[in-house]
């Protein structure tokens, strides 16, 4: 996937892109491998708190259904914020040329 083209020239060279793809795979690897392990965790204590009775399912269901909403709203926002950047973006551009793809 070509990374930051304008008016049909790329502006990174091969060697650019492919060290960008590298360190973007790279840190998502990582962020993947950090989410696991803070899931294992989290569940892991959960079970002895379930275990020992400091927690309930119920709260167990609830705190779920609220982190579910929580994460529903990011993923909003990140989305209106997005759109708001294509905008902004747009806006930069100013009006359409006609050699500029348009999605």
């Amino acid at each position: 996937m070509p990374l930051a083209r304008q008016g049909g020239v790329n502006e990174f060279t091969p060697e650019q892109e492919q060290f960008i793809t590298q360190v973007v795979n790279r840190t998502t690897r990582q962020h993947a491998q950090v989410l696991e392990r803070v899931a294992t965790e989290l569940h892991a204590l959960i079970m002895v708190l379930a275990d020992k009775r400091v927690v309930t399912m119920d709260k167990l269901d609830a705190a779920k259904k609220q982190l579910d909403q929580a994460f529903e709203l990011t993923r909003a926002r990140q989305l209106y914020s997005l759109i708001a950047d294509i905008e902004r973006l747009d806006d930069d551009l100013g009006p359409d040329e006609p050699g500029r793809r348009t999605a």
